[in-house]
This record gives C-alpha cells, structure tokens and sequence, in this order.
C-alpha cells in the first residue's frame, strides 16, 4: 500500500497556544527561544506533583486518636467512648482521602528530544497545563505522518 504524497505532506500552519513560557504551533513548539519541530517529540509525558503534608499529619492524628480512646474507653468500661474516639477517627480519615484526591501541586510536561529527556512546561495552574497538553497532543497528531519512526 503506498501513501500518497497529500497524506505525507506538512500539516497547515497554525497557533496552537500561545503564552508567555511556551508557544505551540502545528509546526513546532517555541520554549526559553529554542525551536523544536514537533517531528522530534519523542515520549511526551506528564509529571504530577502530588505534595500535601497535611495529610500525613490528618492521618497520624486519625492512629492516635484511636490509641488514646481505645485505652480510656477499657479502663472506664465506656464503649461510648470508643464509639466516639472511632467516630472521630473516621471523620479525620475521610478529610485526608478528600484531601488526596485534589488535584497535583505542580504539573510538568516532559519530552525526549535528540535522546535527551527536557521539561517543555511547568506550571502550578491547571487550566494552563490542560490547554499546553492539549495543544501538544494537537500537534503530534497533525504531524503523525511525517514521523519517520512511525
């Protein structure tokens, strides 16, 4: 099966996004003034940083509770209390799992380029990220057929 010329061609130019750290077009991606072609994307990735010390402290607070009542409820004979101090552990837990689930600290897009892995975006702004990830998968995809590797 052979490709025609048409399928092989260079996709239209066009302004993918554009900020201030990046600028995505369906040709290339401009960071720091360097020009990557978008053909030399290899092993796009996104890197998560999920860093929230509040929940190590919530879940420690959670064990503790529970080893103080649980005592106190034994010497008192006070089942009350263990509910209580049981009550108030899951009330800590369910925080810390709410807590987990939001969304990462900061966020970074990482590619390989000539064999060598390079940050193309960091932000802390979800949004942002979405729209440069967004705009970078547009890109590849417009130039999947002139990728030599396939």
């Amino acid at each position: 099966m052979t490709t025609s010329s048409a399928s092989r061609s260079k996709p239209l130019w066009r302004v993918l996004y554009e900020g201030a750290e990046i600028r995505v077009t369906t040709w290339h991606v401009e960071v720091d003034g360097l020009r990557i072609a978008i053909p030399e994307l290899r092993g796009m990735t996104r890197c998560l940083t999920y860093r929230y010390p509040m929940v190590k402290v919530a879940a420690v607070t959670a064990g503790l509770e529970l080893a103080i009542a649980a005592p106190f409820a034994v010497a008192y004979g006070s089942a009350l209390m263990m509910c209580a101090g049981l009550v108030s552990a899951c009330g800590v837990a369910i925080g810390v799992i709410g807590d987990a689930q939001r969304n990462p600290r900061y966020q970074e897009i990482q590619a390989v380029i000539r064999g060598q892995r390079v940050v193309l975006f960091g932000t802390r702004d979800q949004q942002r990220f979405g729209f440069v990830w967004r705009a970078l998968v547009r890109a590849v995809e417009a130039n999947r057929d002139l990728d030599p590797y396939g």
